[in-house]
C-alpha cells in the first residue's frame, strides 16, 4: 500500500496463506532491504514472497495454530514468527 497517494493505493497483492475460522489479524513485515514479505498464515506456516516477482520462496511449517505474527532480523536472515500456540519460533533463510 502507498500511504498518502491519490488514486490506486493498492500497488501488489501477494497470495497462498489462508484465513480460517479465527479471524486472527494476521500480520506481515518485510525484510530489511525491502526485497522479501512475510505473512502468517492459520495453516500454521509463515511465507514469504519475493517482492518483485510475487512468488512464494520460502513456505516454513512449524507452528501448531495460526501463526499470528513475523518480523525479520534487521541484520541477519532470521525470521521470527509467533502463533496461537503461544510458541515463538527463529527461522534462518537464505538471503
Amino acid at each position: 500500500m502507498r500511504p498518502f497517494c491519490t488514486g490506486e493505493r493498492c500497488v501488489k497483492v501477494f497470495t497462498g496463506h489462508s484465513h480460517n475460522f479465527e479471524k486472527n489479524l494476521l500480520h506481515c513485515a518485510w525484510s530489511p532491504d525491502g526485497a522479501m514479505v512475510a505473512a502468517g498464515s492459520s495453516d500454521r506456516n509463515v511465507y514469504v514472497w519475493d517482492a518483485e516477482s510475487r512468488k512464494i520462496v520460502y513456505k516454513l511449517p512449524g507452528h501448531l495454530g495460526s501463526v499470528n505474527d513475523v518480523d525479520f532480523h534487521s541484520i541477519e536472515p532470521i525470521i521470527l514468527s509467533a502463533g496461537s500456540d503461544k510458541q515463538i519460533y527463529l527461522g534462518e533463510f537464505e538471503p
